[in-house]
């Protein structure tokens, strides 16, 4: 009781976890969910910024959100890959999706290779790098997310729901088609199945990004929120970003608004095969296209 009533004293300097998009707002205490989400990668400066990011001018910025299954300390795979950009002068947020097995020349590396390889080799720093080269835009900030840590999340924000394109039944649970309420369990489920077809393994990462941007627009609202303690904890022990407690508190006072305004773009390619191994080949063109509409939107 001594504790859901400090909690509700001291929201006041509780702090947005911008978990799956730094959408949430939600409020936990300053000292201890910073100390458990923050990652060594901080202040990183992108190399196609001349100049460094100032969000106290109300700058747009970008973020390089990743949904992973981590097994502890082993990385293990980048399953969902999506950029955001964020403007405050327009108050709206892009959300580009990116197949992780795209055909990307990867840093370091002599011969290109899938993108999700770069999170294997070298962490979210090269990961950052990867994606920075591959759109041409700067990549400011990161937010990871372990996708076995949905089923916290979902249940400490009471629940979401998602447009489900197939009906399937998995682990017990039955996903008819149409728009369908999940909780922490189904949401689990929901995600981890993949042998529908032989896209499988594809629609099975277009319902985590389905997953991820309903909690992010659920997030977003703060009269749908309850439970802050809960969903505190369940963001401290699944997420890790490398944005400052600062950075936090400026881009709740001057970006919130945006969060209302979620513009999702999917890049489209092509599987081939090369060298005996299959890609995602996005054409030269289409590259192009989303890298203007993402400077574009940066007023970059």
């Amino acid at each position: 009781m001594k504790s859901k009533q400090w909690i509700r004293k001291h929201r006041w300097v509780w702090i947005s976890a911008l978990i799956l998009l730094l959408a949430a707002l939600l409020f936990i205490p300053i000292y201890e969910a910073y100390q458990s989400i923050s990652d060594p990668l901080a202040e990183r400066q992108s190399n196609l910024r001349e100049e460094a990011l100032q969000l106290e001018k109300k700058e747009p910025f970008s973020v390089l959100l990743l949904g992973v299954d981590d097994d502890g300390e082993v990385r293990r795979n980048a399953g969902t890959i999506m950029v955001l950009t964020v403007n405050p002068a327009v108050q709206s947020i892009k959300l580009l999706h990116i197949p992780r097995e795209t055909r990307v020349d990867i840093p370091g590396q002599d011969q290109p290779d899938k993108l999700n390889h770069a999170y294997k080799t070298g962490g979210v720093e090269l990961m950052m790098e990867t994606v920075e080269e591959f759109v041409d835009v700067p990549i400011d900030y990161f937010v990871k997310i372990n996708m076995e840590g949905v089923e916290d999340v979902v249940d400490a924000m009471g629940g979401i729901t998602v447009e489900n394109e197939k009906a399937f039944s998995y682990e017990g649970y039955h996903f008819r088609k149409g728009r369908i309420s999940l909780d922490g369990k189904q949401a689990l489920a929901y995600i981890r199945m993949r042998q529908l077809n032989e896209n499988g393994e594809e629609e099975r990462h277009e319902r985590q990004q389905k997953v991820i941007e309903e909690v992010i627009r659920k997030g977003a609202d703060l009269q749908s929120l309850t439970h802050y303690d809960k969903i505190a904890t369940a963001l401290m022990n699944n997420v890790k970003t490398n944005f400052t407690i600062k950075e936090m508190f400026q881009i709740k006072k001057h970006f919130q608004a945006a969060l209302q305004h979620l513009d999702s773009i999917n890049m489209q390619g092509n599987a081939k095969k090369i060298n005996g191994v299959y890609y995602d080949v996005i054409d030269d063109s289409e590259i192009k296209k989303i890298s203007e509409i993402l400077q574009k939107h940066l007023d970059y």
